[in-house]
């Protein structure tokens, strides 16, 4: 598997001319021709509701044995990670860290869950602003995740892939939350189950709530792509982000917000994922000439 270099890329498509046409069709190929809507009736959403509220006892088999990462994964993600570094084309970069989190490093994943590896790297012998880095980062990891997003998978597990130049608070390990080193090839901190703090009820009626709003903004932007705020996908992104930041910060992951979070990604259609493509697709509009 070879990865390409981030940094001519951007070069190339910021000296890239737009494309000219007599006609844009906003609707057809290479743009979205049918509205992604959410048709889950309340049967199917209660049925998923029930899924995702009921919780594993063991480590995602396919991922670990006998709590360790299994052999076989932990040595095909270091060689991902390796290859992905160097499309970065920073020689002074190495690895200092791959550290595993999420819900498949917990009694939270499902058949769902993805396997999310955070790599931090050794700047010591990097003489560039550290700040910028981080920047570049955010931008390469948003780069890796819409080339590969869903495409590499790990015992079918799919992989996501996250880079930092250093360690926030935030992103320190948290007593009982699991979190484990793939390069020590130890745990950081052991997982346990979570207490559960969630109304089933209010899931329903959370869910159905952000159901509803996505649908009418969907419809709201099919109807007039050219037309359409691309900011109300952003703001629809940054609430569903804060509510169920919120439901964490107060209940844990076992809370209402973080479940019903979980729900949306899981129903009919990815709440979450597809209000990203479309508000890239809204942009991608507004920056055409007709």
């Amino acid at each position: 598997m070879k990865f390409i270099p981030l940094l001519p890329i951007l070069a190339a498509l910021l000296v890239m001319p737009a494309a000219a046409g007599d006609t844009v069709r906003w609707n057809s190929a290479p743009y979205a021709a049918t509205p992604p809507l959410a048709t889950d009736t309340p049967e199917e959403l209660r049925a998923r509701m029930e899924e995702i509220t009921s919780f594993p006892t063991e480590l995602d088999p396919r991922l670990w044995d006998a709590g360790k990462l299994r052999p076989d994964i932990r040595s095909r993600t270091l060689e991902i990670a390796q290859d992905v570094l160097r499309g970065i084309d920073i020689p002074e970069l190495t690895i200092k860290d791959i550290e595993v989190r999420g819900s498949n490093v917990s009694y939270e994943y499902d058949e769902d869950s993805d396997f999310s590896i955070r790599i931090f790297l050794d700047t010591s012998r990097y003489d560039g602003d550290t700040a910028k880095l981080g920047a570049l980062l955010k931008l390469y990891t948003d780069y890796l995740e819409a080339m590969y997003e869903g495409r590499i998978l790990l015992n079918g597990v799919p992989l996501e892939l996250q880079f930092y130049a250093e360690r926030s608070a935030r992103l320190a390990p948290e007593k009982s939350i699991g979190h484990y080193s793939i390069m020590s090839d130890s745990w950081l901190e052991q997982p346990v189950q979570q207490d559960s703090h969630f109304d089933k009820i209010q899931i329903m009626t959370d869910a159905s709530r952000f159901i509803a709003r996505y649908n009418n903004l969907v419809t709201d932007y099919f109807n007039d792509k050219k037309a359409f705020d691309c900011n109300l996908f952003a703001a629809f992104t940054k609430e569903l982000r804060s509510y169920r930041h919120a439901g964490i910060e107060k209940h844990g992951t076992r809370s209402t917000a973080n479940l019903t979070y979980r729900l949306l990604r899981r129903v009919s259609v990815n709440v979450t994922e597809n209000v990203r493509m479309l508000r890239v697709e809204c942009q991608a509009i507004h920056w055409s000439l007709d």
